[in-house]
């Protein structure tokens, strides 16, 4: 037979493994007990039927064992292990009246080897039942175990004072440790939950930083891909680029109809042949740096690049003047890509330029912070060109 530890730390929650060390503590007491009670349980048989000694060694040593077992091997039956051990001590304790045979313990004794589980049957219901239940079987525990020590060492001349003192006495004492425990796994519970609330407030924050993502990049694509194509049309097209940009704008919509290409890896070699026909599509001069062109970049990192110096290239050719000289100059090294357009045109002044252009904020700007690692630059005045540079860097 195999037996297969199934206590992996990963499987339980912080409130879970606080339960098993606790039941693995109160097994592993049980065990000690029984090694420290052997020679109280052969002094106490003789004052009690011989039936009695064995069954009481079943009942109170037999489920604690079971509850040590079940900590270290299935932590799942925990409660139904602690159930029982808690039982066990209370009929054990129950049927020591019927057991006894009127004797008394002799010599140094000062209890029966039963008042060491007084404290255990209420530890062990915390681990199975409700607070509640907990004490009153610590309660029911410790005052019938307290009778059978006073019944034990006087026998009929046991008073009812000491009786009630001896009760009290192991309640009180016992009970601090139950209300110690009980405070643990409920500070385990509430980290449970609390954890659980978390988890659920990241799982929703994320989602709506998916939704948001998702957003900017349709508004980048409406703005990059449609509303300059669109806005094209009232313009000669002398060279046909008109066409070529719109069969751009319907592959650029199939491609997030299958969004599976995010998720895919790009080679440099593979980012430098986009940007390669960006230049060419626009009649820009493209430049670059290639350490190692079979180097990989994740999908969406060459999407955002590409679709950034795309929307940078063209806000050159529209706006920065019909003399002006377009370049663009590429470095692609392991674990980074950075994309320079700079003209000499017109410029701009950063300064007065309005929030919430789609071309700057979203296209540029915003696309590029959507990366980890991934920022962007706009430099520009007024008669000094135009350079915008965006950046990815592995983090």
């Amino acid at each position: 037979m195999t037996w297969r530890r199934q206590t992996d730390s990963r499987e339980f929650s912080p409130g879970e493994r606080l339960r098993i060390l606790v039941a693995r503590f109160l097994g592993v007491g049980f065990v000690g007990y029984f090694f420290v009670s052997l020679s109280g349980i052969a002094e106490g048989a003789g004052i009690l039927a011989s039936w009695w000694t064995p069954l009481a060694v079943v009942l109170i040593f037999g489920p604690g064992v079971g509850l040590l077992v079940a900590a270290l091997a299935r932590p799942r039956r925990i409660g139904p292990a602690a159930g029982s051990a808690a039982v066990g001590i209370l009929i054990a304790a129950c049927l020591w009246f019927l057991a006894w045979n009127g004797d008394v313990l002799h010599g140094s004794a000062r209890g029966t080897w039963m008042s060491a589980f007084a404290g255990m049957a209420g530890l062990c219901a915390t681990l199975a039942w409700k607070p509640w239940i907990a004490f009153a079987v610590q309660f029911v525990a410790t005052s019938t175990i307290a009778t059978v020590d006073q019944v034990g060492l006087f026998g009929n001349r046991a008073s009812q004072s000491d009786i009630v003192y001896a009760a009290v006495w192991s309640f009180g004492l016992s009970a601090l440790l139950t209300a110690a425990v009980i405070m643990a796994l409920r500070s385990g519970s509430i980290l449970d939950s609390t954890k659980q609330s978390l988890d659920r407030s990241a799982a929703l924050a994320a989602a709506a930083q998916a939704r948001e993502r998702e957003k900017a990049r349709f508004d980048s694509l409406i703005h990059d891909q449609v509303l300059s194509t669109l806005l094209a049309t009232d313009r000669a097209d002398p060279g046909g680029r008109l066409v070529t940009d719109a069969r751009s704008a319907l592959a650029e919509l199939d491609r997030v109809v299958d969004d599976s290409s995010r998720d895919a890896t790009v080679s440099a070699d593979g980012i430098f042949a986009q940007l390669s026909t960006l230049g060419v599509d626009h009649g820009v001069a493209v430049g670059a740096t290639v350490d190692d062109g079979r180097s990989q970049y994740p999908g969406a990192v060459a999407s955002a690049v590409v679709g950034a110096s795309a929307e940078a290239v063209r806000n050159s050719v529209v706006h920065a003047g019909p003399a002006a000289q377009c370049r663009i100059a590429v470095e692609l090294r392991p674990g980074l890509v950075r994309v320079t357009v700079e003209d000499d045109g017109v410029g701009f002044d950063t300064a007065t330029t309005g929030s919430g252009r789609l071309g700057i904020d979203v296209s540029i700007v915003g696309r590029m912070a959507q990366l980890d690692g991934g920022w962007s630059r706009i430099r520009s005045e007024p008669g000094a060109g135009t350079t915008v540079i965006v950046e990815w860097a592995a983090v």
